[in-house]
């Protein structure tokens, strides 16, 4: 039935959905129809896409870009948790246990997701630059990822990483849980799709490609369990103490300030974030089994393993701000993720681990998604000619007045941050929001600096930053764009 069902009808499910919040049956029967769907859809262009991407890189000659002669015989492992909120892992300070095995990873590092949703942000993870550089974004004044329209790839003049690896004779493993992860790499890089298959099973079947392989290998996995809808295993359901399990739970309520000063709201506030919480953590121990299987074959002395996320989850945490301050197309305010940047949102944890010796937990300073790609490269001994808008995490995260940048939006006007040091300025001059905050006395960014002068000062250094990387980029695709542009 799934295979069959078009794209027109999934649009009718998710529209009728939106009516159904009063009848828990119907809800429930609609929720399965269209998980039921995306599950067994038929993406007949996966085929099509890995052949293009082998078809498109075999025509790019590596050797302007990087130094074919080397081989690096380092395996890397990219794993990234869809919706992974910084501040919801143990060592970060929950009180919930929910990530004891990550916790005791080599190398963990507080870092800045570089946009609030899963688009622009892979994007950035695997190329090293940020959203208005590498091009990934939605177009148009207002975003609306809901009508699925606008959307701009990466750039052709852009390299990402698993074309370079391939070029050096990697073999390369694309899978992700969440589809939108692989929209911005159709046609580049080969990828599968397990839409919301549990952490165990999307884990296992890298295990089973990892057993076959003869050459040094890159793959890249993305796990879904932490998004909406949340369905962890049974036993993690009420891991952290019973919740109301029904489908609204699942997924998302209390859109609108009208439900927020009821005990009920409380009390599902409460429920959803046990319930996240307990799906973090199913996702460590699934983790940590693969963490034993690499073990187990002998793996880690030769693989740089990175465990990631693509962005936070709101819970409620600046409701007031966005229904206030904030348009938001889809209506209601103060959850999920996409629609704007406060910290819950793009704080995420960046961990390496593997042959990686160095141990300890970074936390004082932020790094950047943007810094991955390059730091694998320096890990790899890669010599290359590549720019990139981050730098090796090792070296960056004793830098204390490095500017990072977080932006582009799935709903509502773009908003930009920009943070150095302790101070991030929340810049959206549609929304008439121009907020700076002192990050050390105002962690929640509750009460923003009422310095017009001194914000000014970070919006112009915001400017100059975007317009500064622009013309950088340009000589950058002038020199590939022949390369890169060619009819395939």
């Amino acid at each position: 039935m799934g295979e069959k069902m078009t794209d027109k009808t999934r649009q009718l499910i998710l529209f009728a959905m939106k009516f159904t919040k009063r009848s828990k049956l119907l809800a429930k029967i609609l929720g399965t129809l269209y998980h039921k769907y995306m599950k067994h859809k038929q993406y007949s262009s996966e085929k099509e896409i890995s052949e293009e991407f082998y078809s498109r890189v075999k025509k790019i000659d590596f050797s302007k870009f990087v130094d074919i002669s080397q081989k690096p015989d380092l395996n890397v492992i990219i794993i990234t948790v869809d919706c992974l909120r910084y501040r919801n892992m143990s060592f970060a300070g929950n009180e919930r246990e929910t990530t004891p095995f990550v916790d005791s990873m080599k190398n963990i590092f507080k870092a800045v997701s570089t946009a609030p949703w899963t688009y622009p942000s892979v994007s950035s993870i695997l190329t090293g630059m940020y959203p208005h550089n590498h091009g990934a974004i939605l177009e148009g004044k207002i975003k609306n990822f809901d009508k699925l329209q606008n959307f701009k790839s990466v750039r052709k003049s852009v390299l990402t990483l698993p074309e370079i690896l391939y070029g050096l004779g990697y073999s390369i493993y694309f899978e992700s849980a969440i589809p939108v992860a692989t929209y911005p790499f159709r046609g580049r890089s080969p990828f599968k799709i397990t839409y919301k298959e549990h952490a165990e099973n999307v884990l296992e079947n890298l295990e089973q490609w990892i057993i076959k392989q003869k050459n040094s290998f890159f793959a890249y996995v993305q796990l879904g369990d932490l998004h909406t809808p949340l369905e962890p295993p049974k036993k993690f359901v009420h891991y952290f103490g019973k919740v109301n399990y029904d489908y609204h739970l699942k997924n998302w309520d209390f859109f609108t300030p009208d439900k927020w000063n009821t005990e009920k709201f409380h009390k599902y506030r409460e429920d959803k974030l046990r319930l996240y919480d307990g799906t973090l953590r199913y996702v460590d121990t699934a983790i940590e089994r693969f963490y034993s299987f690499l073990e187990n074959k002998g793996l880690l002395d030769s693989t740089i393993l990175i465990i990631t996320s693509d962005h936070g989850e709101e819970f409620w945490e600046h409701k007031d701000m966005d229904a206030k301050y904030f348009y938001n197309p889809r209506g209601y305010y103060g959850v999920a993720h996409g629609h704007n940047v406060f910290n819950e949102l793009i704080e995420v944890p960046i961990i390496f681990d593997g042959i990686i010796t160095k141990k300890g937990k970074y936390t004082d300073n932020y790094v950047s998604s943007v810094d991955i790609m390059p730091t694998i490269l320096d890990l790899l001994e890669i010599n290359h000619n590549l720019t990139f808008d981050g730098m090796n995490i090792f070296n960056a995260v004793k830098m204390k007045k490095r500017p990072i940048l977080s932006e582009a939006v799935a709903y509502g006007y773009e908003k930009k941050a920009l943070i150095i040091d302790r101070y991030k300025l929340l810049y959206a001059p549609d929304d008439r929001v121009k907020w700076l905050f002192d990050l050390k006395k105002d962690p929640e960014e509750q009460h923003p600096i009422k310095d017009e002068e001194i914000t000014d000062i970070f919006i112009e250094k915001l400017q100059k930053i975007l317009k500064k990387d622009e013309t950088r980029k340009i000589s950058d695709i002038v020199r590939s764009i022949q390369n890169l542009n060619k009819p395939l």
